[in-house]
């Protein structure tokens, strides 16, 4: 229970001054860097 309420008492607290997500690099260069990485394991 000390787990949860915690967990709600953040989202709570975070969303009163939520502001939207801001991307600092352009697409291609997000996608680019994405593409050099290894494929991952199964």
């Amino acid at each position: 229970p000390h787990l949860q309420d915690a967990i709600t008492r953040y989202i709570r607290d975070h969303n009163r001054a939520a502001r939207p997500f801001v991307w600092t690099k352009p697409a291609d260069t997000i996608l680019s860097k994405l593409a050099r990485l290894p494929a991952p394991s199964e």
